[in-house]
């Protein structure tokens, strides 16, 4: 419904700009710009930003304008939509100026002022803040066609940083930051993916500039792009603001700390819930469960977030009594509640993507996400979870993510595992590692009971036990699915490499409890599985799941490839043989071992039964790029076993 509106108020803007065209005053540093010798780009390439030039005044009273020309030239026809430009704003933040102008390749010139924009809720559907944006949307985007935008921003930052991103999806022939400040105040610029450049000093005056930076590629499971693409975070500091100044990781741990100071205090109906969930006759990690599950499942998501709000909790009394709340609010009731039987526990601010935060980033406050960080005493820990983190200060801490329901107490998401985060602690912060799950803990087992018949028909039973977070992925796919559709997902994701798939029965358990394993069975029929050829029968003993990963061979990859979590996945299939067939001849065992991974096979032969097994082992999160050779073997290795036939012969 979003997209419907946004396409008619794109077409008023269109009319509007249309109507200026004939009177376009186009500036000259875009003119100059759009008459440039083109230069040779990569064949897809579908745009390249001429210039982005960034210019930051910090003024003394802390407020902080930002002034930025942006130029484009559309390459391809999947580069028009860089004729649309945003800039956000919120209740902290105005737009002082914002236009754009396109100049097409046969040099007809556009224009578009700021009344000539639309405005867009970044809230979405389910959240009520006051972030926007306003839009310009440039006519005449073409294959040649030059679009610049220009545009100032005012804002009174919580904290005092600014951000310079000077690479992207499309290759940058200029970027430049400059940055103006006041006598007594000081900056740092910590360089990330990029090598770090010394600015030109002048009268209060830094510049930076880069030229030609290639863009980011397009690969395959590759790290999200905000952990590869180069940029700058400028610091800046005043002693007239020392509490909105960042330092270090615990100045930020400081800050947030002062900053939620008493929304964790209860209310006489809090403390009553928590008696009601968690009496003091269940065992210490029962009573800590019970409460876990109310944060995730009792209390819905619905984000308010107006000024500091995107910052600061609402009061845990309140998030109770209203039932909401975003992902600060689940985490803050849920500490409420922990203290109410003697449970300490701390915050720790994530972002949501694994990567965008390393032990090299720098302290900034580009979280988007906030979990909670459990002590447990040494008599509450009944097992070893792998949601686990030693602190040496705080003792045992069960890392708890309340916003996701489908993750059970003991196991974090798998997009924060190998993540860093913030723990924010009573004296302040650090940045730590968050746990990583084993692979033992992440499983698909399937075992396969199956009969095959003399025109190639496979029938059978399959059952798939899956846990850890392939259980919740498991669960994220089905959940609001009724059982007939379950059915039909299932037929059309298997059907391809099966033909004629068809499923008889199907049957789910465990789904709504998170703490046990997903057990999926199902009993299928599958027309012309093996095929004919003479008086021979080709089957492929694997018959499910498809575990080779891809590559695109004829380009070199850049970057890492990674996985969502470590991961155990195993086959067990038996194939009784129809009467009158025996084995004429079986695939060879496969053996791939490298150190971030395994994968072994074998397919024998049991009377009249083809007996198949096979186990692939998956180390880490990510597969660094210079091993991404053994990787490629791997899969190679792989896909080569999933094929492999077995050849039954008819007997006389």
């Amino acid at each position: 419904m979003l997209r419907k509106q946004t396409n008619i108020l794109a077409i008023i803007v269109f009319t509007s700009v249309l109507t200026t065209a004939a009177n376009a005053g186009v500036p000259d540093w875009l003119r100059t710009l759009a008459q440039q010798p083109a230069k040779t780009y990569a064949d897809d390439a579908n745009a390249v930003v001429l210039l982005d030039d960034q210019e930051t005044t910090v003024k003394d009273n802390g407020e902080i304008v930002t002034h930025e020309r942006i130029a484009y030239k559309i390459l391809r026809p999947e580069g028009r939509h860089y004729a649309q430009h945003s800039v956000g704003f919120d209740s902290e933040t105005r737009i002082n100026s914002f236009r754009g102008w396109s100049i097409t390749a046969k040099g007809l010139e556009y224009e578009a002022k700021e009344k000539d924009a639309f405005e867009h809720s970044l809230g979405g559907q389910k959240e009520f803040e006051d972030t926007k944006e306003k839009i310009i949307l440039l006519p005449g985007a073409d294959i040649g066609t030059v679009v610049g935008f220009e545009y100032e921003q005012k804002r009174r930052p919580y904290l005092f940083q600014d951000y310079w991103y000077f690479q992207d999806m499309i290759p940058v022939e200029k970027s430049r930051y400059t940055l103006h400040m006041p006598s007594r105040w000081e900056y740092r610029a910590d360089w990330l993916n990029h090598a770090e450049q010394k600015p030109a000093e002048q009268n209060g005056t830094s510049i930076w500039e880069v030229t030609d930076v290639p863009r980011i590629e397009r690969e395959y499971h590759e790290p999200d792009f905000r952990a590869l693409a180069g940029h700058m975070i400028v610091t800046l500091f005043s002693e007239r603001a020392t509490h909105r100044n960042s330092e270090s990781w615990n100045d930020l741990g400081v800050w947030y700390s002062q900053l939620t100071a008493g929304v964790r205090d209860p209310s006489p109906a809090l403390q009553a819930k928590v008696q009601e969930l968690a009496p003091a006759s269940l065992p210490l990690f029962e009573r800590i469960r019970a409460l876990t599950l109310f944060a995730q499942r009792d209390v819905r998501y619905y984000a308010i977030e107006i000024g500091i709000g995107g910052y600061r909790p609402h009061p845990a009394a309140e998030i109770f009594t209203h039932r909401y709340g975003d992902c600060k609010d689940k985490a803050t009731v849920l500490s409420a509640m922990l203290a109410q039987i003697g449970v300490k526990s701390y915050y720790v601010v994530v972002h949501a993507t694994r990567g965008i935060f390393t032990d090299k980033t720098p302290p900034n406050s580009s979280f988007n996400h906030m979990i909670l960080a459990i002590q447990m005493p040494e008599a509450g820990i009944s097992q070893k979870l792998p949601a686990m983190f030693n602190d040496p200060k705080l003792g045992h801490l069960l890392i708890f993510d309340p916003t996701n329901d489908m993750v059970p107490l003991g196991q974090l998401p798998y997009y924060e595992q190998d993540s860093f985060g913030l723990l924010v602690s009573d004296s302040g912060g650090e940045l730590i590692h968050l746990p990583v799950s084993s692979p033992e803990l992440n499983k698909i087992r399937r075992d396969a009971k199956l009969k095959l018949l003399p025109d190639g028909t496979l029938q059978g039973e399959i059952e798939e036990v899956r846990s850890g977070y392939l259980a919740m992925l498991g669960r994220e796919y089905l959940q609001h699915q009724t059982q007939n559709d379950r059915k039909k997902m299932l037929e059309h994701f298997w059907g391809p490499n099966l033909g004629g798939f068809q499923i008889d029965t199907f049957n789910l358990e465990n789904e709504n409890d998170i703490d046990k394993d997903l057990v999926l069975r199902y009993k299928f029929t599958a027309s012309h599985y093996a095929k004919t050829a003479g008086p021979l029968l080709l089957v492929r003993p694997r018959v499910v799941g498809e575990m080779a990963g891809a590559f695109d061979v004829t380009k070199p990859r850049h970057y890492a490839y990674e996985f969502d979590a470590p991961f155990l996945r195993s086959d067990t299939v038996e194939i009784t043989l129809p009467e009158g067939y025996s084995v004429d001849e079986l695939p060879e065992p496969a053996k791939a071992i490298f150190p971030f991974a395994e994968y072994t096979s074998k397919a024998e032969k049991d009377g009249n039964v083809l007996k198949y097994s096979r186990q692939y082992t998956m180390q880490t999160t990510q597969v660094p790029v210079e091993r991404i050779e053994q990787l490629r073997k791997l899969f190679a290795q792989i896909g080569t076993d999933e094929k492999n036939m077995a050849v039954l012969k008819k007997m006389n």
